[in-house]
């Protein structure tokens, strides 16, 4: 016995509707297919002359870790953190399109057998003092002291973008890294105290040249995450104007941190040379 839904679905089915989709339209951006994976960081265009490739600090860790641990990827530059995933940079993009941040990146290394455990007993230790201590300092120096500002976050983060562009993004950076550093650092209430984040680096970097002593590399006998962490920082500081607080009490004659420049420029000449 017919019932009265047949007629309708008579209908849909001579009109074509009973099958989905009933139209396939072609996208308007298929991802390009890559052989090796991509590793994306943060470095403007007017940086290509500079010896370090990034003054990014989690751009240049990244980047060292991959390659202390010979992991063999293309790097791609942006001066777009927007344009990324997460709208941060670095970001690794694998060859199935898999995107992967700087902690999921550690988390792949570890899954592929790249990245073992450290020598180094109390490595996350250092590197919890390196984030809490160090990181600021740098994040400071960029965007807030007014000198460090002019060399680094301006002429190196915004130096491709127009002028009226750069001082809106040089403003919000520095309302954004003021906030982060009053949540991270409570202790200054409604202002920054530059003395004191400085003094906080300074205790840092006394307990890493007490560590680093006479070896190669903070970890042991190979190069591990303390020290692709700690390379970045330093290379950022050394960017600074020579007049900086923290630059010129390292690079000042006999300065007890003479070992961890050198440090530095060893990284960049067995790596990015």
């Amino acid at each position: 016995m017919a019932t009265s839904e047949a007629p309708l679905r008579e209908i849909l089915k001579a009109v074509s509707f009973t099958q989905f989709p009933l139209r396939i339209n072609r996208p308007f951006f298929t991802p390009e297919k890559i052989d090796n994976p991509q590793l994306h960081i943060h470095r403007p265009l007017t940086q290509k002359s500079s010896a370090s490739p990034s003054c990014d600090v989690k751009s240049l860790s990244t980047l060292a870790l991959l390659r202390f641990v010979g992991y063999k990827v293309d790097v791609k530059y942006s001066s777009e953190p927007e344009a990324s995933p997460n709208g941060r940079l670095p970001y690794l993009l694998l060859s199935d399109s898999t995107a992967l941040d700087a902690r999921g990146i550690e988390n792949h290394l570890r899954e592929q057998g790249v990245l073992g455990e450290s020598e180094l007993a109390d490595e996350m230790i250092y590197l919890s003092m390196v984030e809490t201590n160090l990181v600021p300092a740098v994040e400071y120096l960029a965007w807030i002291d007014p000198e460090g500002f002019d060399a680094i976050g301006w002429q190196k983060y915004l130096g491709s973008y127009p002028v009226l562009i750069r001082y809106f993004l040089g403003w919000q950076r520095h309302q954004q890294s003021s906030r982060k550093l009053q949540t991270g650092l409570p202790e200054f209430g409604s202002a920054l105290d530059g003395d004191v984040i400085y003094d906080n680096a300074f205790r840092a970097l006394d307990s890493l040249a007490v560590l680093l002593g006479e070896r190669k590399y903070f970890c042991g006998t190979k190069p591990g995450a303390l020290d692709a962490l700690v390379f970045a920082c330093l290379n950022v500081i050394v960017e600074a104007p020579l007049k900086s607080p923290i630059r010129s009490a390292m690079t000042r004659d006999g300065s007890k941190h003479k070992a961890l420049l050198d440090f530095t420029v060893r990284i960049l000449e067995e790596y990015f040379h």
